[in-house]
C-alpha cells in the first residue's frame, strides 16, 4: 500500500509540474527570420507568396507551441492564438516553423490573422499563453526591400544581432526553416582529404580502432574466464602421527613379551628363558578326515 501512494504521489506530481515545464520551454521560442515582400521566395499550400515569420526551438528538446499568441499590435498581445490539436504545432530541437502573415487564419494553424506591410517598421511579437508574458519581439525596419529578410545572427561573443540578408552570397543566404548560421569549410577536413586523397590512411586507422577493439575484448574474456577459474588447494604433505606407546627397540624385547603374556594367560611352561611349544599330531587341525570332502546325500 506504501509504494502505490508513493507511485500515486509520484504521477499526481508529474501531471502538476508537466504544464509549467511546457511553460518553461515556451519561453525558449525565438522570431529567426522575417521576409515582409516575398516575391520569389516561399510559396504556401495555396500556391500564393507572402510575408512570412520563422519561429525556431534553439533548445535540446522538443517544444508544443499551441497555445501561444502572434501579433503585430503590442495594444493587442493576443491577436492571434495557436490553436490546439495540430500535430505539426510541436517543435523538434533546434527545428523551426513558418508562419505565413497574409491574414487568411481560414487556410490553417500556420496563416496568421494579419498581414505586414512593406514600406514600414512592423512589430512582430510572441506571447506566452496567458497573453501577458512576452517571449520574443523584434521591429523589422521600414527600410527592408523586397526579395530581403531580416534575419537574427550572433556576433563573435554570442549576443544575438540582427542583420538584412539578399541572398547575394553564402554569408547573406535567406534561409527559411533552417538555420542562419552559415558556417564555412572545415580548414582542417579540407587539408585531410588533399593528403589522403585515395583514403589509404582513413581505411587503416578505421581498421586499427576496429581490430584494436577487438583485441581489448578478447584480453577482457580471458581474464573473465581466468578468475572464474576455482584456485587450486596447496597439497601439504600429512605427517605421519607418533603413536602415544613407546615403540619397543629391538625384536628380542618384542619375543619376551610375547613369551610372558603366553606364560601368564596360558600357564605355558618356560626354562632357561625359552619358550617350549609342543607339537601334538592328533591335533583337530592336523587330522586328514577333517580336510576331505564330504559327498552329498542322495
Amino acid at each position: 500500500m506504501k509504494t502505490l501512494g508513493k507511485i500515486t504521489a509520484l504521477f499526481a506530481a508529474l501531471i502538476i509540474a508537466a504544464p509549467a515545464a511546457m511553460g518553461q520551454g515556451r519561453k525558449e521560442l525565438r522570431i529567426n527570420e522575417v521576409m515582409i515582400d516575398n516575391q520569389t521566395f516561399i510559396i504556401d499550400n495555396y500556391g500564393n507568396r507572402g510575408a512570412w515569420i520563422e519561429v525556431i526551438n534553439p533548445t535540446h528538446a522538443a517544444i508544443e507551441i499551441n497555445s501561444i499568441y502572434l501579433t503585430n499590435d503590442p495594444e493587442k498581445p493576443t491577436k492571434y492564438f495557436v490553436p490546439r490539436g495540430d500535430a505539426d504545432t510541436k517543435v523538434g530541437k533546434g527545428q523551426s516553423v513558418i508562419f505565413h502573415a497574409d491574414n487568411q487564419p481560414n487556410h490553417g494553424t500556420f496563416h496568421l490573422n494579419f498581414s505586414l506591410t512593406p514600406g514600414q517598421d512592423n512589430f512582430i511579437a510572441i506571447y506566452d499563453a496567458d497573453g501577458i508574458n512576452l517571449i520574443d519581439s523584434v521591429t523589422v525596419p521600414a527600410s527592408l526591400t523586397a526579395n530581403c529578410s531580416y534575419a537574427r545572427t550572433v556576433d563573435a561573443d554570442g549576443n544575438p544581432v540582427w542583420e538584412v540578408r539578399d541572398d547575394s552570397s553564402e554569408a547573406k543566404a535567406i534561409t527559411p526553416g533552417g538555420s542562419n548560421d552559415i558556417k564555412g569549410p572545415n580548414n582542417k577536413i579540407k587539408q585531410f582529404k588533399e593528403m589522403d586523397s585515395h583514403g589509404f590512411a582513413m581505411s587503416g586507422t578505421a581498421m586499427t580502432i576496429v581490430f584494436g577493439a577487438l583485441l581489448v575484448l578478447c584480453l577482457c574474456f580471458i581474464m573473465m574466464q581466468i578468475r572464474k577459474q576455482p584456485k587450486k588447494k596447496e597439497q601439504v604433505a600429512e605427517t605421519p602421527k607418533q603413536s602415544d606407546s613407546p615403540q619397543p627397540e629391538n625384536d628380542a624385547e618384542v619375543a619376551a613379551a610375547i613369551a610372558m603374556a603366553l606364560h601368564q594367560h596360558l600357564n605355558a611352561g618356560v626354562g632357561n628363558s625359552r619358550l617350549t611349544i609342543t607339537h601334538n599330531p592328533s591335533s583337530a587341525w592336523t587330522s586328514k578326515i577333517q580336510a576331505m570332502r564330504q559327498l552329498p546325500r542322495k
